[in-house]
């Protein structure tokens, strides 16, 4: 097998957390390309295996010299994405950006890793959306084995799921009010306050793995800079048992089961200096006819970059 060229696009700070899950991986890796459809600062800059990484605008990108993109980017940068694709380029859609189009497989690792070969039709594989991704990794064998009625959950956003520079907003606007400056009459206040987001198309995007269940996302905006918490309940005609869930979580190389009450900032503190990840589950209880849990991982170092990696490595045995 030859090594692999894969282009990134997306934010400089995923990209950072992108080559450093590929520098672990177990692929032959030839060159790793940054396209920026968000510009990187001047003294921005990504490494690869101690080497400095090629950073090149969208339009000077010649994607048939790619085998991979892994793309990071919105609505609005969706046309990069198709023409990479027509080049010959295998694109993984880490956002789950054309999850709704016909043909496009949503696949979330370890879990349906055999829609995969649906891939070919577009040359483009979805991961679905940081919400959805956490929401199945925590439950597909439970759901595939119990006949549930309705899945509700409630997904508490940080400031990094939106994008570095919200988080940049997030670290100012708390130092503005903590030293008694007021912010701008029409600035959105994301310091000491929550509020709704739209859940966009994140039904359609777990109905695509599991068509027969109802599933509702509420998701709220927090304060929070770094790692996304969902509260989830699961809903039955009969009662569920709660181990039979947790045991399946023992025994997934993915999952860390937490006795203790894990959050978002002591995630980002116990997995600051550890080269693994995991998607952290617990307060795992019965309800009447359902069950409840809590879930937190790091929505941009696990749901994106580390799975990410770990489909295209399923891809490249597939391919090579």
């Amino acid at each position: 097998m030859n090594a692999l060229n894969i282009a990134i696009a997306a934010e400089f700070e995923l990209c950072e957390k992108l080559t450093e899950f590929l520098a672990q991986s177990v692929l032959d890796i030839g060159r790793v390309s940054v396209v920026e459809i968000v510009p990187f600062n001047e003294e921005q800059g990504v490494r690869f295996n101690q080497r400095a990484v090629e950073q090149i605008s969208p339009d000077e990108a010649d994607w048939s010299k790619f085998d991979y993109l892994l793309f990071a980017g919105n609505a609005g940068h969706a046309p990069h994405m198709a023409n990479a694709a027509e080049a010959g380029c295998v694109v993984i859609d880490m956002k789950g950006v054309s999850a709704a189009i016909s043909g496009v497989p949503v696949v979330v690792p370890s879990v349906n890793d055999g829609d995969l070969t649906e891939l070919w039709a577009r040359n483009i594989v979805a991961m679905p959306d940081p919400q959805v991704s956490q929401l199945v990794l925590s439950m597909a064998r439970f759901i595939e084995e119990n006949r549930l009625n309705h899945v509700l959950v409630t997904s508490l956003l940080p400031a990094s799921y939106t994008d570095g520079e919200t988080v940049g907003r997030l670290a100012g606007q708390t130092a503005r009010l903590l030293n008694g400056i007021p912010l701008d009459e029409n600035e959105q206040r994301l310091a000491f306050d929550v509020f709704p987001k739209s859940a966009g198309n994140l039904t359609v995007q777990f109905q695509k793995i599991f068509p027969a269940l109802n599933v509702t996302f509420h998701s709220i905006q927090t304060p929070v800079f770094y790692g996304m918490a969902q509260k989830v309940t699961a809903l039955s005609d009969y009662e569920l048992e709660t181990s039979q869930l947790l045991n399946q979580w023992q025994h997934n190389d993915f999952i860390q089961v937490e006795e203790r009450v894990i959050t978002p900032v002591l995630n980002g503190e116990t997995e600051s200096d550890e080269e693994t990840v995991k998607l952290h589950l617990g307060n795992l209880s019965a309800v009447e006819n359902g069950i409840e849990f809590w879930s937190v991982a790091d929505e941009q170092r696990f749901n994106l970059a580390f799975l990410t990696v770990k489909l295209l490595e399923k891809i490249a045995r597939q391919l090579h």
